[in-house]
């Protein structure tokens, strides 16, 4: 169970000052950027799944399982990586040419 998914209401909750949970995202979001050592993208700017070549041996490929995730559901569907990120790590690795290829 997703608590904070957009369909959440906390228009009851008093422990929330604010009541819309994209708000909180958004702050989450941006707290997680800012304290993250982690190159920004002037193309993708949000955009954290990547690949980080250590030589011709290693590429270790940095998934994001948080913000392309589908909705949960009772049976199957939904996926933690979503279409995009998806495509792009099958393309990457197919592409790959490094001994040892980590999904981290």
């Amino acid at each position: 169970l997703n608590n904070w998914s957009a369909s959440t209401d906390l228009s009851d909750d008093p422990r929330y000052p604010e009541k819309d949970v994209a708000v909180y995202a958004a702050r989450a979001a941006r707290a997680f950027h800012e304290m993250t050592a982690i190159r920004t993208l002037p193309t993708e700017p949000g955009r954290i799944f990547r690949k980080i070549a250590y030589g011709p041996l290693l590429d270790v490929f940095f998934v994001d399982l948080r913000s392309y995730r589908g909705p949960n559901q009772e049976e199957g569907g939904g996926g933690l990586f979503g279409w995009r990120q998806a495509d792009w790590l099958k393309r990457e690795l197919a592409a790959s040419s490094a001994t040892w290829k980590v999904i981290a």
